[in-house]
């Protein structure tokens, strides 16, 4: 079968879609990846028998002309304040709080993805696809889009509870959260196959869409071999008896990342190293961790390193906090890496995270918001370290014989396989 996916990045640092397309690939399907251009990658590309094609961002050749028709129309539309503004606003802010500065606003994003919509369908159809999977809500009128017209198969791959997610994060237009419902009742309508992350989002899905349950496909890593050594430590120096407490990931609010800081206060003995890419919250995360010689900031670092990196660690923490709904029903990946590279785990106390530790007596769930109940989760693994040696053990144990990618990617094939059978 010939399989077409989409996805609102470069692709490369994407390691649920990379796992998926190389999995359809060694099933025996043909499978194109369109994603979007990014500095230092080339525009089409072969990648372990995936086809990888960027689209470059044509926005701007849209929103010019547009942005001149939407000024036009503002300077007809006489200013008028926000409720209960002073009367002396400082003039950026009134110029920010007129119906043209949202007209424009909204012309800028149509704009942009007018010309992602363009170019994503006439690339889409060029593959003549038999099935169009979309890797979440941003991808998914694109994908169903191309399946109507390519009398295909369409596949939704939901990573989140996109608009309650988006909802939440807050400062955005009615129009976009309403347009991204409306093509997500519409999606899931079309779709025929509807994939997602965890039981939780499987079951709410179902409630808000009335479809049939989701295929559930975690995102679990592949096998690697377990290689634990002193990466971590030979980048921060010091003395290696001293515990090292690792975070990986995005720098992001509802992370429990300023409460881990402040745990780090409670434990001078350890060492806490969190390792991701720049943001505006990880500024913060840095200024909060400044004068704190026991903790470190890393750079965001090519997947290929990091399995041997967090094996050099002594124990793991996803502390995602039920900030919203999508994150209450989710289920870290970073929680599955850190199994893999044979370490304990201290995580939140959301549902899947407590009947994952219930199972496999390797997790240590606490609440996110607390830092003092993240020092005493993290205190009571570091204890004794045979103990948490023993726990380590385990936990390569469990990623061995069950939560690794082969079972994850075999339901996906499965389920592909279905399609198929359907003609």
């Amino acid at each position: 079968m010939k399989i077409c996916m989409f996805v609102r990045n470069p692709v490369s640092q994407d390691p649920r879609v990379q796992r998926e397309a190389l999995a359809l690939v060694q099933a025996g399907h043909q499978v194109t990846v369109i994603g979007q251009a990014a500095p230092g990658h080339l525009a089409r590309e072969v990648w372990q028998g995936v086809a990888i094609q960027r689209l470059p961002r044509l926005g701007g050749r849209l929103r010019t002309p547009l942005q001149d028709l939407a000024q036009r129309l503002g300077r007809r539309v006489p200013p008028r304040p926000p409720e209960n503004a002073p009367e002396t606003a400082p003039p950026g802010l009134a110029r920010e709080a007129t119906p043209s500065a949202g007209l424009r606003e909204r012309v800028r994003v149509e704009a942009a993805e007018a010309g992602y919509l363009l170019q994503a369908v006439a690339a889409g159809l060029a593959c003549r696809a038999a099935a169009y999977h979309a890797h979440d809500l941003d991808t998914l009128e694109v994908a169903r889009l191309c399946a109507r017209l390519g009398r295909a198969r369409l596949v939704y791959d939901s990573h989140e509870l996109w608009v309650e997610w988006k909802e939440t994060k807050g400062r955005l237009p009615a129009w976009r959260i309403a347009r991204w419902r409306t093509q997500e009742v519409r999606g899931t309508a079309a779709a025929d196959l509807v994939i997602t992350v965890s039981d939780g989002i499987a079951d709410e899905l179902v409630r808000l869409y009335g479809i049939p349950r989701p295929l559930v496909v975690r995102n679990c890593p592949p096998l690697t071999p377990h290689e634990p050594g002193d990466g971590l430590r030979r980048r921060l120096g010091g003395d290696p008896r001293r515990p090292i407490v690792l975070y990986q990931g995005g720098f992001h609010t509802g992370r429990g990342l300023l409460e881990l800081v402040a745990a780090a206060e409670e434990l001078p003995d350890v060492d806490f190293v969190l390792v991701g890419g720049d943001s505006p919250f990880r500024q913060e995360v840095a200024a909060r961790a400044q004068g704190r010689a026991n903790v470190f900031l890393l750079p965001h670092l090519p997947l290929a390193e990091l399995p041997a990196l967090t094996a050099s660690a002594s124990l793991g923490v996803v502390l995602t906090q039920p900030v919203c709904r999508s994150y209450a029903l989710s289920l870290g990946n970073k929680v599955f890496e850190y199994l893999m590279a044979g370490l304990p785990v201290v995580a939140s106390d959301i549902a899947s995270h407590a009947a994952l530790a219930a199972e496999t007596g390797v997790l240590a769930v606490c609440d996110p918001t607390s830092p003092a109940a993240i020092a005493a989760a993290i205190r009571s693994l570091l204890q004794d370290e045979r103990q948490r040696q023993q726990l380590g053990a385990e936990a390569r144990r469990w990623a061995e014989t069950k939560y690794n990618a082969a079972p994850e990617m075999a339901r996906l094939v499965a389920g592909y396989a279905a399609l198929a059978d359907r003609g």
